[in-house]
C-alpha cells in the first residue's frame, strides 16, 4: 500500500469536516503507519492503517482483506475512512465493503445519519442515541482514559444489519497491566476487556492490549472477531 495514495484519499474527508464545522486547521502532530496480522480459523489476513493526528482531530484510514460477511456484510475487501475528535467521538465515517459504500455522520446531540449505496440500492437512515454510539472502536480505544477502572459503556452499530441501524450494548474495562511481545516489539500494556452488557456478556469476551503510553497503540487483540487473534507487526511514525 502506497503512503501517498492513502493520504490523498484521507484528506478530502478531513478538509470537508473542517469546512462544514468552520474549524481552523489544528496543529499537525504527525502520521502513523501500522500493519496488523490477523489469524482466524487457521487463515491469515492483513490490515493496513494510516493515522493522521492533529491536536484536535484523530483521522485514519484502515483497509484489510478479511472478508467474512458475518463481520463485514455482505462480504468483500473493506476500507474505513474515519474522522473523530481528539477525545474519540466520531464525526464522519466513510465505509466501503466490496461494491457497497456508506457515509455516516454523527452530531454532537447524538444523531447518526447514514447515506449510501448498499445491496444494489440507494439508502438513507437516521437514529438518535442517548448513549455514545460508534461504528468501529479504534478511536475510542486510543483516546479512552486508561486510568479509569469503571466500565466505559457505549453502543456499537451492527454492520451486518446495514442499512438498518441496530446496535450492541457493549463496554470496555481496564483489568490488568501486562507486558506483551508481538512482531513489532515488546510493549508495556493495559489489558482491556471488551464485553456485552447484561447476560450477553456471558457469551462474548474479547481482550485488547493497548500500549500504556501517550500513543495508546492497540498491540494485540484476542477473540475479535470471535476466534481470531490480531498482532501489530510493523509501525512507523512521521512527525511534521
Amino acid at each position: 500500500m502506497k503512503r501517498t495514495s492513502i493520504l490523498l484519499s484521507i484528506f478530502p474527508a478531513f478538509f470537508l469536516y473542517l469546512m462544514i464545522n468552520n474549524t481552523a486547521m489544528a496543529k499537525t502532530m504527525g502520521t502513523e503507519y501500522l500493519i496488523y496480522a490477523i489469524q482466524i480459523n487457521g487463515k491469515n489476513y492483513t490490515e493496513h492503517i494510516v493515522v493522521h493526528k492533529t491536536s484536535d482531530l484523530l483521522q485514519y484510514e484502515s483497509c484489510g482483506d478479511y472478508t467474512s460477511p458475518k463481520v463485514y456484510a455482505p462480504g468483500g475487501k473493506h476500507c474505513w475512512d474515519v474522522l473523530s475528535t481528539s477525545n474519540g467521538n466520531p464525526r464522519l465515517i466513510e465505509y466501503h465493503v466490496g461494491p457497497n459504500n456508506m457515509k455516516m455522520t454523527f452530531s454532537k446531540k447524538g444523531l447518526l445519519k447514514i447515506k449510501g449505496f448498499w445491496g444494489g440500492k440507494k439508502c438513507t437512515n437516521q437514529k438518535i442515541f442517548d448513549n455514545k454510539v460508534y461504528v468501529e472502536i479504534s478511536s475510542l480505544i486510543r483516546t479512552m482514559d486508561l486510568k479509569q477502572s469503571t466500565p466505559l459503556k457505549f453502543e456499537l452499530v451492527r454492520l451486518p444489519e446495514l442499512p438498518l441501524i441496530k446496535t450492541h450494548d457493549l463496554y470496555l474495562q481496564v483489568i490488568d497491566n501486562i507486558k506483551i511481545k508481538v512482531p513489532a516489539g515488546q510493549f508495556l500494556c493495559k489489558k482491556i476487556l471488551l464485553s456485552a452488557s447484561g447476560y450477553k456478556g456471558l457469551f462474548f469476551k474479547a481482550y485488547i492490549y493497548v500500549s500504556n503510553d501517550e500513543r495508546q497503540l492497540p498491540v494485540k487483540i484476542e477473540n475479535l472477531p470471535i476466534g481470531g487473534e490480531t498482532e501489530l507487526v510493523e509501525m512507523s511514525f512521521e512527525p511534521v
